[in-house]
């Protein structure tokens, strides 16, 4: 009842507003003004409805946009959005319409000149010039109560503001940088007392949030977004009683929510969002029981906190937008109470647990947005029954179970239904009748579980404009005509299944065809081996049938699908071998995939449109064309890597100035490094790899100071000369491998001006001197260094390791891979690698972990000791020392690597024990300390009883298992010692055992005759035997010892081989 009465007299007095005038004909002298007004414009009697519409012959008080008082004067001209333009001036006619009270010229292209002639309008209350040109100092008119300049070049001067600004109860300045005032709070604040709207959004405003606005008691409204305040929330608005809407969106405000905020009891409207430093927790939001609309979206209010059960108790809530607010824990079972819910958007949290019943809501809810939270458990059918409103339903990106909920298809006015990436599964129901989502457009259950053939209710819903199946477990054969009765189909995808899609040209070509509408068609991975006809297809527009068992020729018919306007071809990852001549691109072609395949012959010519060019792991054969860079104009990605390309590369590749990713890698290019691709190229480009191929020359110093490199990658070449100190300008540099070529240089001590760099590689080149440097120079998040194989020398400063500050896990980020990915289109992607000799083998690693750490100085010539800081590298995975000539212990530090998994210090000259803390190392699974001077006993532990006496051999003090070699009793894991004290002992018992044996052996011979024979004849047969022992001895100890050198110039070659 409310509601009604609220409503009535308004309804009653704009009837009678709209019929006096049809008794109270309009003045003629009204009119002529009005006529005069429209001569001085500028109009199209086509879009301009309104004032192309004023008819002499009818009363002017009907015209369009024209209100009169019962004496016939013109009181209301409202012209918004009339496709106005031209100039009005002082001298206007317009300006002796003296009985306007309200006056309305927004959305035009109108142009004022002055605004003195605003003063005649003695009566004028409501003036709205909002985007129009007018770029003028404001003159106010007497009576102004609502004023509105939004999106104009108004100046309007409140710091000296005209006393007719006072009685201003509603002001919209929106996206206007004109208020000649720092202090614009204070002076709204004192000089416009009645105020009750205030709306400055997009206004350049900036400083703190002035807590003046409290002192205005009537205002009722406040929108202040898109400003940059830099501050926090006053709690004084919350002393305002009339507060209804506060709104500041986008004004880079912190701190928390004040509480008193979500105690105002008329409030309806709060909107804090897009302001990403404000914190949580929420407050308790029990005392705003009017608030309908709250919207948090993108911030940090669920950070430290769950989302408030009182969130319940505000039952006039009508539409909630908390997405991207960092909240945890479930969802409160009190949002049941909301019976007025409209709107909810969730998306973008942590919320777990079980899904609650909106039930309450069912006769209001509109949208329903929970995508990329941790939401679980299954999906109650019953549940979603009877929301005969809901129209977007998003549910994607959790970990929901359990089987389709069919309610879902009985929802009268669902449009979206989105269940991508759950884990949905078993078989849809195939007899499925009751469907009734008559208007569902868009379907995706992608990246779930589902099994069997494709449910039969999928071809019922006669409405479905994107249909996306993919990545599911869908098995069986479909054919292409199947989908014939979806006349709105616009985009379907079926690709990662294990389905057989066919083509049955008898009837699938009529079909398709009929399919008029279709502008996306994916069948990746579809075990296709043909290619559908598609050439009636006039709306298509971005096709994709890779990963599929394509072969033979690309039909040149394909070029001409969607009528010539193609924006997107992906054939990678099939069989075939040409392209059917004669050819031409769609000058529209935008992505062109062609990689994987068995292409050979010349490079196909590209249009010059194209943005994403793929033609990698192919046979081409042919050298790069000349002008082939003069095509590339647009393009962003640009990989022809993994080919037989030969000759070299084109200087015109610098007439790429869009490229972000150039990937010419493997390839049998020669010539040196074109000096402008370093030089200009690199302003732009973000990877640049080349390795694998045959270029020499130097690496030029060239780069530029505005270097945007992230990937550099020349390993593998026959490059020369210094390392470019330029690369220092590269700021933005992540991978930078110059492995394997012939780069003579010392360490490059600037290394640590570079701030992003992660992975560095010189490995197998001529680099020389010592790494002193290293020591002192910190290298925040370096993860990877490989110098390997080089002519380092010199200690290892004591220092050394302490400046990985990403290895000792300072500044250790998320398990993620280093890549590159364009921020404005996700398929422009590039996956870095790099090769390393990791456990023993030397690969290529071609997803980098960002927590994945390493250092290889193995096969150079340093010396000293290892610091015992190594040990402070508590991420490291992989060390490798070998081939050097480190001396001295051991550092029982390394024992705290919990994490390390490969450590290889062999052919060194380390000493002492092994320290039993490595025993402990629980994740080691290559270990070598062949070929040092280590001694004692070897530790025992669960993980050194995999090792084989590989990992300890040429280690001559060492003693225990795995080795062949076992400690005496008091061998220990120090050192295998041998008893001083005992020397007394030994000599005793060498004197016993020869008198026992003196008496065995003499003693028979003097008393007894046959045994004096007996050894007479014997005694030579012995001595024979004896001395052939002996020789034979003499022979296996020679014997064994080249066996052993063997066996050492074997490894080391191994090594060699391995670190090379």
């Amino acid at each position: 009842m409310r509601i009604i009465s609220f409503w009535i007299p308004i309804s009653i007095s704009s009837i009678i507003l709209h019929t006096l005038p049809v008794y109270n004909q309009c003045l003629s002298y009204q009119q002529s003004l009005l006529l005069a007004f429209r001569n001085d414009l500028i109009y199209d009697d086509t879009s301009s409805i309104k004032i192309a519409g004023w008819n002499q012959s009818v009363d002017c008080c009907e015209w369009g946009g024209i209100s009169c008082d019962t004496d016939g004067h013109v009181t209301r001209l409202d012209l918004n959005s009339d496709y106005l333009s031209g100039a009005i001036n002082d001298s206007s006619t317009l300006f002796r319409l003296q009985f306007l009270h309200s006056l309305n010229l927004a959305y035009n292209a109108l142009d004022f000149e002055f605004t003195a002639g605003f003063g005649n309008l003695t009566q004028l209350t409501y003036l709205n010039l909002s985007n129009t040109n007018f770029h003028a100092q404001f003159s106010l008119v007497t009576s102004l109560v609502t004023l509105d300049l939004s999106s104009t070049s108004a100046t309007l001067n409140i710091e000296n503001p005209d006393p007719r600004f006072f009685l201003i109860q509603n002001l919209y300045l929106d996206n206007n940088i004109n208020i000649l005032t720092h202090d614009w709070a204070g002076v709204i604040s004192s000089f416009l007392p009645d105020l009750r709207v205030i709306s400055m959004q997009s206004c350049n405003l900036s400083g703190p949030l002035d807590a003046s606005l409290a002192k205005l008691k009537h205002l009722s409204v406040i929108l202040l977004d898109e400003n940059t305040f830099s501050s926090e929330i006053p709690d004084s608005f919350a002393d305002l009683k009339n507060l209804t809407v506060l709104s500041l969106q986008g004004c880079n405000l912190s701190g928390t929510i004040p509480y008193k905020i979500f105690q105002v009891p008329t409030l309806k409207m709060i909107d804090f969002s897009n302001n990403v430093m404000l914190q949580g927790p929420l407050p308790e939001m029990s005392g705003a029981l009017d608030l309908q609309n709250l919207v948090l979206s993108n911030t940090r209010v669920g950070v430290g906190g769950k989302l408030p059960d009182s969130i319940g108790s505000l039952t006039m809530l009508s539409r909630i937008e908390l997405s991207d607010c960092e909240f945890s824990g479930p969802i409160p079972d009190s949002m049941q109470n909301l019976t007025f819910l409209e709107y909810l958007d969730l998306s973008f949290n942590h919320f777990t647990g079980s899904l609650p019943s909106f039930q309450l809501s069912k006769n209001h809810l509109i949208s329903v947005y929970l995508k990329q939270n941790s939401l679980s458990g299954r999906i109650p059918s019953s549940n979603w029954e009877g929301f005969d409103k809901l129209e977007y339903l998003d549910l994607a990106d959790n970990s929901f179970t359990g089987t389709f909920p069919e309610s879902f298809l009985t929802l009268k006015s669902l449009q979206t239904l989105n269940l991508s990436n759950n884990s949905f599964s078993g078989k849809p129901n195939e007899s499925m009748v009751n469907v009734s989502s008559y208007q569902l457009d868009t379907l995706d259950l992608s990246s779930n579980k589902f099994e069997g053939s494709i449910p039969g209710f999928i071809f019922k819903l006669a409405a479905i404009s994107t249909l996306t199946l993919s990545a599911n477990k869908f098995t069986g054969r479909v054919d292409l005509h199947m989908f014939g009765n979806l006349k709105e189909l616009y985009g379907l995808d079926l690709s990662y299944n294990n389905l057989t899609v066919s083509v049955e040209e008898n009837k699938s070509s009529a079909v398709i065809a009929s399919l008029s509408k279709l502008n996306t068609l994916k069948l990746v991975s579809c075990k296709m081996q043909q290619i559908p006809d598609l050439k009636n297809q006039s709306s298509l527009r971005m096709l994709d049938l890779s990963d599929n068992q394509l072969s033979g020729e690309i039909p040149n018919w394909i070029w001409e699908v969607g009528n010539g306007y193609l924006r997107s071809l992906n054939l990678s990852h099939n069989m075939f071998s040409t392209l059917q001549q004669p050819y031409a691109f769609p000058f529209l072609l935008d992505i062109l995939d062609l990689h994987s395949n068995h292409l050979e012959g010349d490079i196909p010519v590209p249009s010059q449109r194209v943005y994403i060019l793929d033609y990698s792991s192919n046979n081409f054969t042919s050298s790069i064309p000349v002008d082939f860079g003069s095509l590339l104009t647009s393009t962003i990605f640009f990989s022809i890597s993994n080919n037989q390309l030969v000759g070299t590369i084109p200087q015109s590749i610098c007439k790429a100035r869009n490229l972000d990713i150039l990937d010419l890698s493997n390839n049998s290019l020669s010539g040196t490094l074109p000096s402008c691709l370093l030089a200009e190229t690199t302003k732009t480009l973000r990877v640049l790899n080349i390795r694998g191929n045959n270029l020499t020359g130097n690496v030029l110093d060239v780069f530029p100071e505005t270097c945007h490199l992230q990937t550099l990658d020349l390993n593998g070449n026959h490059l020369q000369g210094p390392l470019p100190r330029s690369l220092v300008g590269c700021k933005n540099l992540m991978v930078m491998d110059l492995g394997h070529n012939n780069i003579m240089d010392t360490f490059p001590c600037w290394l640590s001006s570079l701030p992003n760099l992660r992975v560095f590689v010189i490995r197998a080149n001529r680099f020389h001197g010592n790494i002193t440097c290293l020591g002192s120079n910190t290298i925040n998040i370096l993860q990877i260094i490989d110098i390997a194989s080089n002519g380092f020398s010199g200690v290892l400063p004591p220092t050394l390791f302490t400046s990985f500050k990403g290895i000792i896990g300072k500044f250790n980020d998320t398990q993620t891979h280093l890549y590159f990915k364009h921020p404005a289109n996700q398929a422009i992607y590039y996956q870095d690698s790099v090769f390393l000799v990791f456990k023993g083998t030397g690969r290529e690693v071609e997803k980098i972990l960002s927590i994945f750490t390493s250092i290889d100085f193995s096969n150079n010539s340093f010396q000293g000791s290892i610091p015992v800081t190594l040990g402070d590298l508590k991420l490291l995975k992989l060390v490798n020392f070998s081939h050097n000539a480190l001396t001295g212990p051991l550092p029982a530090s390394v024992g705290k690597l919990t994490d390390l998994e490969s450590l290889d210090l062999s052919v060194n000259k380390l000493s002492g024990s092994i320290p039993q803390e490595l025993a402990s190392l629980s994740f080691l699974s290559v270990f070598n300390l062949s070929y040092n001077e280590l001694s004692g006993r070897i530790p025992r532990g669960s993980q050194f009883q995999t090792f084989s006496e590989l990992s300890f051999m040429g280690n001559e003090g060492l003693c225990g298992v795995p080795l062949n070699k076992s400690c005496n009793n008091n061998a220990t894991s120090e050192s295998p010692t041998t008893d001083k004290d005992g020397t007394f002992d030994v000599y005793v018992s060498i004197g016993l055992g020869f008198f026992v044996g003196f008496v065995m052996i003499v003693g028979p011979l003097a008393l007894s005759r046959r045994w004096r024979t007996w050894f007479s004849n014997h005694i030579d047969d012995l001595l024979a035997k004896v001395t052939k022992t002996k020789a034979h001895a003499n022979t296996f100890i020679d014997s064994n010892n080249a066996s052993t050198n063997l066996n050492v110039n074997t490894y080391d070659k191994m090594a060699s081989s391995s670190l090379t």
